[in-house]
């Protein structure tokens, strides 16, 4: 056996090992690693300043820390105190003032005839929904949620801590690390520098973009929410939350805050949150503004002209949430972006071919 392959043998079977070692921690470097490109613009601008590597880490873990932690905090200290003051009775006097609502609202005998429904049996089920009996069983239910919630809480906040430990370490030894990957990988250094700025570049826009939009859209919503006397700050931090998710977004918060304000201060300020989320948040806002932030971010904030498409970064960012829940964000862009970067060395390797024969 020569030398060089048994030197491969024995990498594999280490790197296996290594592997089943660091396992549970794999998500929690990538995540770092690829924040840590997103990021490298500030970097090197703090770099200037503090010309030692270990300050500039140190900046970065803690910026990064303040803008994890300072809404997370803020949410469980407000969570905490809305669940010490959680009136039972008051939940129940809303509830059924809802079923009395929905019990006055008639339908149409056409519709009625067409649906084949019987008014005294709609009637019927609306008054056995909001009994007593089902309502302590709901709140037994939100009960069981609030526990689950501050047990994914808490995972979510051991991997928020692993994240900034290995994104301090990413900032400390990735120079080294990244000349050390140069140099093994069998590609020229031109094309090593291609992938490495097609991450960068994209994992930017994608980190501002989600960062901005987020803040964007929560302030829309905490400024139609404090008009009506609501907590803006803790509604507009979970709302920002709310819009990373797919599909539904926004929908999470803006229904039962209007619910809320339907039952405390009337139809009208219902009607008001609800129209504003729908027209001015989801549509405008989201559906509109959104792209041409990232488009933004992108030629402007970054300069740079080589990242992802605006249009490709929303899906990317979408498809990511779908498949591997809320680091996704930043997983599903970062394996796009290496899919395209591949597709442009392998053009490249494919026309040098052509043109050597």
């Amino acid at each position: 056996m020569r030398p060089q392959h048994f030197i491969v043998l024995l990498l594999i079977i280490s790197g296996y090992f290594v592997y089943l070692v660091y396992k549970p921690f794999l998500q929690a470097i990538a995540i770092a690693v690829l924040l840590m490109f997103a990021t490298l613009g500030i970097s090197r601008k703090i770099e200037k300043r503090f010309r030692q590597r270990w300050k500039t880490s140190a900046i970065m873990t803690m910026l990064l820390g303040l803008m994890f932690f300072a809404p997370l905090v803020y949410l469980i200290n407000a969570a905490a105190i809305l669940v010490a003051n959680i009136d039972t009775h008051a939940i129940t006097e809303h509830l059924h003032k809802i079923a009395t609502f929905l019990q006055s609202v008639s339908l149409p005998p056409e519709w009625l005839e067409k649906l084949q429904l019987d008014p005294q049996a709609i009637h019927s089920a609306i008054a056995d929904i909001f009994s007593e009996e089902h309502i302590n069983g709901y709140l037994k239910e939100a009960g069981a949620f609030l526990g689950t919630l501050a047990a994914h809480s808490a995972a979510f906040f051991k991997d928020m801590v692993l994240i900034l430990i290995f994104y301090f370490f990413a900032y400390l030894y990735g120079e080294p690390i990244g000349h050390f990957i140069k140099r093994i990988l069998p590609l020229d250094t031109a094309q090593t520098q291609l992938l490495f700025n097609e991450l960068s570049n994209s994992m930017g826009v994608v980190f501002f973009s989600i960062l901005v939009t987020a803040i964007f859209e929560g302030a829309l919503f905490g400024a139609v929410v404090m008009f009506f006397g609501l907590d803006a700050v803790l509604l507009g931090i979970l709302y920002g939350f709310a819009s990373l998710v797919p599909v539904i977004g926004g929908a999470l918060m803006w229904v039962p805050v209007s619910l809320y304000l339907w039952s405390t201060q009337g139809v009208s300020a219902a009607i008001i949150v609800a129209l504003y989320s729908i027209v001015v948040i989801s549509i405008i806002a989201d559906t509109f503004i959104k792209p041409m932030i990232i488009k933004e971010i992108d030629y402007k904030l970054l300069k740079e002209t080589n990242a992802l498409n605006e249009i490709l970064v929303f899906f990317s960012i979408i498809a990511g949430l779908a498949t591997f829940g809320f680091w996704g964000m930043i997983i599903g862009p970062a394996i796009t972006t290496l899919f395209i970067a591949i597709l442009k060395l392998y053009d490249q390797l494919q026309t040098t071919l052509k043109e050597e024969v």
